[in-house]
């Protein structure tokens, strides 16, 4: 069994592991290195998406918790983790997908399977539908493969899997084109395509959201009765819909630093105030990361290079220069003395010396 990895460089760019997927290749059908590519892109959208879905919460898609398999490190089985989990395998699969319908791939191409049923009033099947039946079949093989264990924690990861690839599914949208006499649009003929994959990431952090935690034996099964726990395991999971997240254990405290779980703490984390543009996000996040852990908000002046000046050259360049400005940038620090104040702690004190 191989693990897929994700390291972080030194910026922001994602690298996927050529050795891990080679080891799966090594030993599965050769005809999936013609995929490897698709999956490697695939993942860094997924890693990609999760840090911007999360980029000014407490726990923002960090570096520890990218390694998706139950067998190397990422031993836990939280809200978290369940979209981290469900974003990969869409990432795979909306590339997969995307791929094939684009030629990529010499065995794959449009779905073609409905071309000139009618669909409905004034409009028929036609054009090139995303083939996702194809990106489905090929991720499950890439990405459940990580999980060959019969424990809880590899049946939550799995349903959460299934989720992500639904997901990609759910978010597919119909485009049409118009045909008639004079641009009449008397009849159309329509398709399936993919959706921007920011809309499969908010569709799940929706999901996210409303994800429901389970009672599960979170021991491995022992020798010679993992059918009898993946018994138990199937029916309870055949109560939950297959497009929520799911998970078993409560989330660590985000706010602490815990180099065990990979938790990097809010400590040194920008924040963001006063613009009017922001999110509802950014507007509140010095006080969610900052003032809610125990952290104070601290200012400071840094210098900016960015282009600026651009003209366009015949033919055809745009030329920048470099400006440089100073901007007010906020950041989470501990207050003065060194002591990080908790609030829940301070609650409690007060409600006792009433």
């Amino acid at each position: 069994m191989f693990a897929i990895l994700i390291c972080i460089c030194c910026s922001t760019n994602f690298v996927f592991l050529d050795r891990s997927v080679n080891n799966f290749l090594m030993t599965g059908p050769k005809a999936f290195l013609t995929y490897a590519n698709s999956v490697q892109v695939g993942a860094r959208m997924g890693i990609h998406e999760c840090k911007h879905q999360f980029a000014w919460e407490k726990w923002n898609c960090p570096e520890k918790t990218l390694q998706l398999s139950t067998h190397i490190g990422l031993r836990s089985a939280t809200k978290e983790t369940s979209f981290l989990h469900a974003i990969s395998a869409a990432g795979v699969m909306y590339t997969l997908t995307k791929n094939c319908s684009m030629g990529d791939f010499e065995n794959c191409g449009c779905d073609d399977s409905r071309i000139g049923q009618a669909g409905g009033k004034g409009w028929i099947w036609g054009g090139c539908s995303d083939n996702v039946e194809f990106g489905e079949k090929i991720s499950k093989h890439f990405v459940d493969a990580l999980e060959g264990g019969h424990d809880s924690r590899a049946a939550v990861n799995l349903h959460n899997n299934e989720a992500g690839r639904l997901a990609v599914k759910a978010t597919m949208r119909k485009a049409c084109k118009c045909h008639g006499v004079s641009g009449s649009c008397s009849i159309q003929t329509c398709w399936m395509q993919l959706a921007d994959f920011r809309e499969v990431g908010n569709y799940l952090k929706m999901k996210h959201q409303r994800a429901m935690k389970l009672e599960l034996d979170k021991k491995p099964a022992k020798a010679g009765n993992s059918a009898v726990n993946r018994g138990i395991i199937a029916h309870t999971l055949r109560r939950i819909a297959k497009t929520e997240l799911i998970y078993l254990e409560d989330s660590p405290n985000y706010c602490v630093k815990n180099q065990s779980l990979g938790v990097q703490g809010t400590e040194g984390r920008e924040c963001t105030k006063g613009d009017k543009n922001f999110s509802q996000k950014e507007k509140k996040s010095c006080r969610s990361l900052c003032n809610e852990c125990g952290f104070r908000v601290v200012q400071k002046r840094v210098e900016v290079v960015s282009s600026c000046n651009c003209k366009f050259h015949w033919c055809c360049t745009v030329r920048c220069e470099k400006c440089m400005q100073v901007v007010t940038k906020y950041y989470c620090a501990r207050r003065e003395g060194g002591k990080r104040h908790n609030n829940k702690t301070k609650r409690r004190d007060r409600a006792q010396r009433h």
